[in-house]
């Protein structure tokens, strides 16, 4: 009898008793629905299709974790089919986290949103200690001025549309990644992780966002197009890497990579009127990337400024290098002079000062 009571009361201190709204195994609101105050889900609530969830400032969504099969992550989430109105202030934020008293990474499963193509929005949110703090598939949503942390993922989205401006994801094992997407990300911090932005087969404007401290990769786009405008990518191990990828690179700070500035890799485009200074291995590495490389500054690498390990030629023409000197000019470069079966490159026109 004693030991039923013991469990009983530990089973009762791990669930908040306080929650206002409480959802138990699997339900679906198939109704127009209005969350505000102390709010539990103790399993998997669906958003049926046509259906409005709105979740207003100061309310805050805790989910129990429940890991049937052993492998580390949650299974509680939320699941939506209609539309997500999430809507913050900054005095009063809406918070999702785990409902356990020492939290964990991967504690519930994500904001979950699946052939959800109306207006969802997360606004002045808080999301953390989720597997994906969010996640889409087929579907459309606006992040705005919310913050992603602990997460293992802290957004995560195929075939879908999302702008997120002014969010901050840090301290999450991984980022951002996502594939066949169309995604632009302004005014953002992405600090912390593994990887910082991460994705395959997708459109993304990235502009006016710091991605900082990632300990493998800033940004890694491979078989797809963007635009990097106004950005710093600073302290991580590659900064930016492209990997056959159409880009539009500039007016950028990308400086202190342990590596790589920029790493092109049968890539085009254009990089123009960045910074590229400080990285530990050299500013640009590139392979076989017909792009064009005009007005940058590429001044205090390590090693190189550029190495060329591609086996075609490069031109590059007009950027300023720290030195008009010739001699020294070329010992900036890693090329064909060095290394049989590789490019050589040509400097054309190097400025004698720094432009910006």
């Amino acid at each position: 009898m004693r030991c039923l009571l013991l469990a009983s009361l530990l089973l009762l201190l791990s669930i908040p008793v306080r929650a206002e709204t409480v959802y138990r195994d699997e339900q679906t609101l198939w109704q127009d629905t209005v969350w505000q105050g102390d709010v539990l889900v103790d399993g998997i609530l669906t958003v049926a299709p046509g259906v409005t969830l709105e979740i207003r400032p100061g309310t805050t969504v805790r989910f129990t974790r429940n890991d049937s099969n052993g492998d580390r992550i949650g299974e509680h989430e939320l699941f939506i089919q209609g539309i997500l109105q999430a809507h913050g202030t900054g005095e009063e934020p809406i918070l999702f986290t785990s409902a356990e008293s020492e939290p964990h990474p991967g504690d519930w499963g994500a904001i979950n949103m699946m052939a959800s193509n109306g207006e969802n929005l997360l606004e002045h949110c808080r999301i953390e200690y989720g597997y994906r703090g969010f996640h889409a598939h087929f579907a459309s949503a606006r992040l705005a001025e919310s913050t992603f942390r602990y997460n293992r993922r802290g957004a995560q989205f195929q075939e879908s549309t999302v702008d997120i401006v002014d969010c901050r994801f840090v301290d999450n094992f991984n980022g951002l990644q996502f594939r066949d997407s169309t995604v632009t990300i302004s005014r953002s911090l992405v600090s912390g992780g593994y990887w910082g932005i991460r994705c395959v087969y997708t459109t993304l404007h990235l502009f006016d966002t710091e991605v900082t401290d990632n300990m493998i990769n800033g940004v890694n786009l491979r078989d797809s197009e963007v635009t990097v405008q106004r950005c710093r990518i600073a302290h991580n191990r590659r900064g930016l890497y492209l990997q056959r990828t159409q880009s539009d690179v500039s007016d950028n700070t990308i400086e202190s990579n342990s590596e790589h500035g920029i790493f092109l890799e049968d890539s085009d485009g254009s990089i123009a009127r960045n910074r590229v200074a400080g990285n530990g291995r050299a500013g640009f590495r590139v392979i076989d990337s017909p792009v064009s490389i005009v007005d940058n500054n590429i001044v205090g690498n390590d090693e190189y400024g550029l190495i060329n390990d591609g086996e075609s030629d490069l031109d590059i023409r007009g950027n300023w290098w720290g030195t008009s000197d010739v001699e020294a000019l070329q010992a900036l470069l890693r090329d064909g002079r060095d290394r049989s079966g590789v490019g050589i490159v040509r400097l054309l026109d190097p400025l004698s000062e720094a432009r910006f």
